[in-house]
């Protein structure tokens, strides 16, 4: 459990470490403490049973299990106490709120990975359920939420709760509900941390070692362009970009997988040794100097001319000026985020039950062009013979 004696506590989230306050960091034990005694649909069963006793004498009601009924009771008023303080009395702990708020991204994600939907809240709820706490205590402070759960606890220790359900009942009931399943996704998002689990199990493998932009050997250090050169003798332009929308295509279904799997994986490395290159080429401002020869290779000129219509992708002026996108593209930030990425559409692409289509979208269409784009420019670099005879380049030499 947190530690609920310390003032503020450092919580790593998706975005940072978050700074909770003490009340907060209470608020946070309460629920963790709640949901230690069972599910969310459990305790929505439990408490539907308790104000509602079901008339069948087989069915479960907690009025014949008095010790549970009670523990549920005590572990559900700091609910409403810590609630009622933190949004209705205090000034917003703004790292909680900012902690527990998911984009529409992570909520398809939540829809999919995790083991209940809430079924009472709306999606703005289920994306901020601070909204929730706002209206729940908009016509009732935690102590009406208290008084009255006291007195359907002592009318179900003594199984006499037989009312009519009015207006007030009702909506303390359903309010109660609502809460229930907010606390479960700050539980989710906060606690366990499910939400992130099956999609970003590679994360920290990829923050680390291979994302290392110098992962190559002394001689490709100091000629990356071998590694340009080399990737195009294995295929053409228009090769590597069926090969690529392949990989993208098997990535995204989730009932697909490769057969040749050890064709991708060499496809996979090829390209980190790609983007490794790319940033050598960048850093040392480097330019490619093609080979001098007395007579033109009119065949080489022809097949670069064929596949030109292939460079599809990148903008015009990086078309003319293919340094210019590899200045601004292959900096470590983009680097380490495509890195990621690419081991993502891997594992994807290896399993029949795993796919990227819940990603993020700078992991899905926006990776698939920007890696478009990688191959498009380094042909250009190695290919266009009037990239070296422009003096605009001056600015790339040592």
């Amino acid at each position: 459990m947190l530690n609920s004696l310390a003032n503020i506590i450092k919580i790593q989230g998706m975005e940072g470490v978050y700074h909770f306050k003490k009340e907060t960091v209470s608020f946070i034990n309460a629920i963790e403490s709640f949901f230690a005694m069972g599910s969310i649909n459990s305790s929505l069963q439990f408490l539907k049973n308790w104000l509602n006793p079901p008339q069948n004498e087989y069915d479960y009601s907690p009025q014949k299990h008095p010790a549970q009924l009670l523990r549920f009771y005590e572990k559900l008023l700091p609910l409403f106490d810590y609630s009622d303080l933190i949004f209705n009395h205090r000034e917003a702990d703004t790292d909680f709120v900012k902690a527990i708020t998911a984009d529409e991204s992570s909520l398809e994600r939540e829809s999919v990975l995790l083991d209940y939907s809430p079924k009472l809240l709306s999606k703005g709820e289920m994306q901020n359920p601070k909204l929730i706490f706002l209206e729940m205590y908009l016509f009732f402070q935690s102590h009406s939420y208290k008084i009255a759960y006291k007195e359907w606890l002592l009318a179900g220790l003594e199984n006499t709760l037989d009312q009519e359900w009015d207006a007030h009942i009702y909506e303390v009931y359903g309010n109660t509900r609502k809460m229930l399943e907010a606390c479960w996704l700050i539980h989710e998002r906060i606690v366990t941390k499910n939400s992130f689990k099956s999609i970003d199990r590679y994360y920290h493998l990829a923050v680390f070692e291979s994302t290392s932009p110098l992962a190559f050997d002394h001689n490709l250090f100091q000629n990356p362009f071998a590694v340009i050169e080399h990737f195009f003798t294995l295929d053409s332009l228009a090769g590597h970009k069926t090969y690529l929308k392949n990989w993208y295509k098997i990535a995204l279904a989730k009932e697909s997988y490769v057969n040749n799997s050890s064709n991708y994986f060499f496809f996979y490395n090829q390209f980190t040794q790609l983007l490794n290159a790319g940033y050598i080429i960048a850093a040392k401002k480097l330019v490619y100097k093609q080979y001098v020869v007395e007579e033109a290779d009119y065949a080489a000129i022809e097949a670069y001319q064929t596949q030109l219509c292939e460079v599809n992708t990148l903008p015009p002026h990086h078309v003319k000026n293919p340094y210019l996108f590899i200045e601004t593209f292959f900096v470590p930030e983009k680097i380490k985020q495509l890195r990621l990425g690419l081991l993502e559409w891997l594992y994807a692409a290896f399993s029949n039950k795993s796919s990227i289509k819940l990603m993020e979208k700078e992991y899905l269409f926006e990776q698939y062009e920007n890696m478009q784009m990688i191959i498009e420019a380094f042909f250009l670099v190695i290919n266009d013979p009037q990239l070296g005879e422009e003096e605009d380049w001056v600015v790339y030499l040592e």
